[in-house]
């Protein structure tokens, strides 16, 4: 008899340790969905602001509008190394993502 109450208690134990790690799982995927939207918004906010530099440039070199056209290509040349930080920073992410899933996987 008392055996039995020593089942039942460890399969309550058990749906509540498998709530707890699935909740977790829950948890830590949307910290990389809402992670990984983040950066994929500031890297497409990145390339518009890139795109309208370019803009302003072919319309300095064409004398269509005032400023100064260094200015502008400094401002590109920021723009450029923003997003490939970015980018690579996203990469790197992904590997070690990808690497501690593997892991997790042989375990």
């Amino acid at each position: 008899m008392s055996d039995l109450n020593c089942e039942c208690n460890d399969k309550g134990k058990g749906l509540i340790e498998n709530f707890k790690n699935g909740l977790a799982v829950w948890t830590q995927e949307l910290k990389t969905i809402f992670s990984k939207l983040l950066g994929n918004f500031e890297v497409c906010q990145l390339e518009k602001r890139l795109e309208r530099e370019y803009a302003l440039l072919g319309k300095l070199s064409c004398d269509d509008a005032q400023g100064d056209i260094e200015l502008c290509k400094k401002q590109i040349d920021f723009f450029k190394e923003e997003i490939s930080k970015l980018k690579k920073e996203q990469a790197a992410k992904r590997d070690v993502k990808r690497r501690d899933n593997q892991r997790d996987m042989e375990l």
